[in-house]
């Protein structure tokens, strides 16, 4: 049901990605196709809002000319045949540019798009977060505001969602949405139907397992992406698709295949350089034609939940959906799409990533096993809201899961106001790409870092021999931001914490897993960084 990928070059298990438009990121501060309308809060116009820098630092530091990088025709020469980044994939070319360049360089803009400056400093980091203001701008997905204000403004009614929104517009909307999807008690509401559906996953997992082997006979990456999206459909939807039985929803396999192309597509025309916004392909007509199989699937699942709430007992507390529509039925069908389309591969993704962490050092999948004994006497328990608030080790081996491979390798943001990073005059309106998870895996910030410490997490000792190692980590919070930093932290990191730590405490109460595969986990780039290859576990039964 997942099967379908672009092929990808594989990449290590602690690769640097650079995931946005290499030169065209920002391309709408320059650039704003006839065929699109006028948004109501222009970029240009949050950026002229600022006024230019004239103090004492600013006068200080060194012109932005003065950034190391290449011409544009040096960087276009490096691609041609012949070229010293000529078929290399973006790992290599990342990381030989830092090499050449330094620390911080700039990447010039072609074809009138913005330059991008890359930088490798924490406290770069820092100044410019502390510096985005009220209303971040992140470059996201363009193709989701052209299908969602040109093609589709019947369904969505001038909404682009806070994937592709900016300035006022993006606030007012992430203002709706943040008391239904970032207040914690909210969330694990879901814990009973989240925690049922881990069971039944364990389920599903023990038909497919060789009692001999305790292999797999079946790939363990597509299941897990079955239950990502049973999981993330229930919250969003308030429905069961039943991809972990028999007899799953008849509309859930066409519903997969259409998720599994938005990516695909979405990787060639969001990610990828693209004349789309001149002149619309065939290909890019058929991307637009899965938009609207995903819209129509969307909404007509949302439609039969409000049939079903008329007809309901209302419980005291409401669910996602019907909190999202007691705001308005628009918002309700762009949060869904949007938590469908941004909850599957990166959970999954994410879950394989732990998972091959623990696998690979059994002493401290051993200890977090003694963990889930204390709230789990039996592999047959419920997990409680009681039960879970104390399990600090399990959320530790997250943390460093995450840590040493993310799912967004780079945090991106255009400068809202001038700054200085690294000694260097940046003007607003560039593109600036954090280098994140290379910092994550520098002895630098984290002592012994290509190890898997996740006591360097824990904030006292849990135990006798679980204790924290404070030693093991530089506390520089601009280093480790998995799920972003300030206003545009990911709205979905609470609904994700949930399902991986519920399924994680599942399946290694009842499981001692082992990596079989004879390579490190390998890793692909859509518009994430997911795992791919040869991805073989073990999964023994403990004898408890």
């Amino acid at each position: 049901m997942w099967k379908s990928r672009l092929p990808m070059k594989q990449l290590g298990n602690t690769s640097q990605l650079i995931t946005g438009r290499l030169f065209s990121v920002g391309s709408a501060l320059h650039q704003q196709p006839q065929s699109q309308p006028q948004q109501q809060n222009h970029w240009e116009e949050l950026l002229e809002a600022t006024p230019t820098r004239s103090d004492e630092e600013w006068m200080k530091a060194k012109d932005y000319s003065a950034l190391p990088g290449p011409s544009a025709l040096r960087l276009l020469s490096y691609f041609l045949p012949g070229g010293k980044l000529h078929s290399t994939n973006l790992v290599q070319m990342n990381r030989r540019m830092r090499e050449w360049y330094g620390d911080i360089y700039r990447l010039p803009g072609l074809m009138g798009k913005t330059d991008v400056v890359f930088t490798y400093n924490p406290k770069d980091f820092e100044v410019t977060y502390r510096n985005e203001g009220m209303w971040p701008i992140r470059i996201g997905l363009e193709t989701f505001t052209y299908y969602r204000k040109v093609v589709r403004p019947d369904v969505f009614g001038g909404i682009g969602g806070l994937v592709s929104e900016q300035g006022k517009s993006w606030a007012e909307f992430r203002n709706k949405v943040n008391p239904v999807l970032m207040k914690v008690q909210n969330v694990r509401q879901n814990l009973p139907q989240i925690d049922q559906i881990s069971k039944e996953f364990i389920e599903k997992l023990e038909t497919l397992r060789d009692p001999a082997t305790h292999t797999l006979n079946a790939d363990f990456n597509e299941q897990l992406k079955s239950w990502a999206f049973e999981a993330i459909s229930f919250v969003a939807l308030n429905t069961r698709m039943g991809l972990l039985s028999d007899q799953p929803d008849a509309n859930a396999a066409r519903f997969a295949e259409h998720m599994t192309n938005f990516f695909n597509y979405s990787f060639k025309y969001d990610v990828q350089p693209s004349v789309w916004p001149y002149y619309k392909t065939p290909e890019f007509k058929k991307f637009l034609k899965t938009y609207d199989h995903i819209t129509e699937i969307t909404t007509n699942y949302i439609e039969a939940a409000i049939e079903r709430f008329k007809h309901e007992e209302q419980p005291d507390n409401k669910c996602v959906l019907q909190q999202l529509l007691a705001i308005n039925k628009q918002v309700a069908v762009v949060m869904a799409m949007d938590m469908l389309m941004a909850g599957i591969d990166t959970t999954s993704s994410a879950f394989v990533t732990i998972l091959y962490h623990l696998a690979c050092n059994p002493e401290k999948q051993a200890q977090l096993h003694r963990e889930l004994l204390r709230i789990l006497p039996s592999s047959d328990d419920d997990l409680t809201l009681e039960n879970t608030k104390n399990l600090p080790y399990l959320r530790a081996c997250i943390k460093e899961g995450l840590r040493i491979t993310s799912i967004t390798p780079g945090n991106f943001r255009i400068t809202t106001r001038d700054l200085v990073l690294s000694g260097y005059r940046v003007p607003r309106g560039t593109g600036i790409l954090m280098g994140v998870l290379e910092l994550s895996n520098s002895d630098e910030y984290f002592a012994s870092s290509a190890q898997f410490v996740p006591e360097r997490w824990l904030k006292s000792d849990v135990n006798a021999e679980t204790k924290v190692c404070p030693e093991a980590r530089n506390r520089n919070p601009f280093v480790y931001l998995p799920f972003g930093f300030g206003p545009r932290t990911c709205i979905g990191k609470r609904i994700a914490e949930l399902e991986i730590e519920t399924l994680l405490a599942r399946l290694l109460r009842r499981y001692k897993v082992s990596w079989l595969a004879e390579t490190p986990l390998q890793y692909e780039s859509t518009i994430i960084l997911s795992p791919r290859g040869d991805i073989r576990f073990k999964f023994e039964p403990h004898s408890d």
